[in-house]
């Protein structure tokens, strides 16, 4: 069971780095590859993070092709996540192709192309505090085969650790895929769950594995492998906590005929297609 036990807070920091001119140290990518995820300080600018604002309210108005609200009885605040909304909501087309972030997402691919995948909005509300993100991996969700698969999730409030996303150090590094849990209730199956995949393991915070987390500003840039571990707690907060995610793969990943959501899926490819299609543009990089 992938329960979330925050009794600790996590054993290590998240390797960070400073965004320049849209370059970031080498020792970045090295991190990445070790630990499975980097902190990139000071990514994007108050203009881009205001380009995202403009969009929300459409996104979640119904725009997107997924919307999900959680409301755990015990709260005021609500946990509202939606995705793939970048066609018909133009602030997020706008920062998704012509912000920083294609460019300093491409060298973590390690990959001659670079294709969008989707993107994701996040927002817990002011004391959504039962909210919890359950410990799970993002390609445990996907239609896909293949490694080179990225989140990149841009603050747009401050976040505090007492609120931040929590990782399992190296948890990537073994390419296992565990069954995908329900986030609504973790104790209820997923509806895509594959059950031939090994249930996703309870991390302890203080035991066993390594456990790594940060304090965000707006702007600041999480990036993390599709199959690292991560878990998030509620926002016990009097404000909101919010982030906006745009996940890209690269030129291992091909396309999967199995059951997922439909902001991953796309009827024009068939299993063994790489993923490049209207839905999932080729950004970056050639195909030879």
């Amino acid at each position: 069971m992938a329960t979330i036990n925050l009794s600790e807070g996590p054993t290590q920091k998240v390797a960070e780095f400073l965004v320049i001119n849209k370059k970031i140290d080498d020792n970045a990518l090295v991190a990445f590859n070790k630990d499975g995820v980097v902190c990139l300080r000071n990514a994007f600018s108050k203009q881009w993070l205001d380009k995202i604002e403009q969009g929300i309210l459409k996104a979640l108005n119904g725009t997107s092709e997924n919307i999900d609200i959680v409301k755990k009885s015990q709260d005021k605040g609500r946990f509202s996540f939606s995705s793939q909304a970048w066609k018909n909501v133009s602030p997020f087309k706008e920062f998704i192709f012509e912000s920083p972030m294609a460019d300093i997402a491409w060298p973590f691919l390690e990959s001659r192309y670079m294709s969008l995948f989707y993107d994701f909005l996040l927002i817990k509300e002011a004391q959504s505090n039962h909210a919890l993100t359950p410990w799970h991996q993002d390609h445990a969700y996907y239609p896909l085969k293949g490694t080179k698969a990225i989140n990149c999730w841009v603050a747009l409030d401050p976040i505090p650790e007492s609120t931040a996303l929590r990782f399992c150090v190296g948890s990537h590094q073994s390419k296992t895929l565990y069954r995908a849990v329900n986030f609504d209730d973790e104790n209820d199956d997923y509806l895509h769950a594959r059950k031939d995949r090994p249930e996703t393991p309870s991390i302890e915070i203080g035991g066993d594995e390594q456990v790594s987390s940060t304090e965000m500003n707006p702007g600041d840039m999480l990036i993390w492998s599709s199959y690292t571990l991560h878990c998030a707690p509620g926002n016990h907060l009097d404000k909101r906590r919010a982030a906006f995610s745009v996940n890209w793969i690269g030129d291992d990943i091909t396309y999967d005929e199995i059951p997922a959501l439909d902001s991953y899926l796309d009827p024009s490819l068939k299993t063994g297609d790489r993923v490049i299609s209207d839905k999932f543009p080729l950004v970056r990089g050639t195909i030879e």
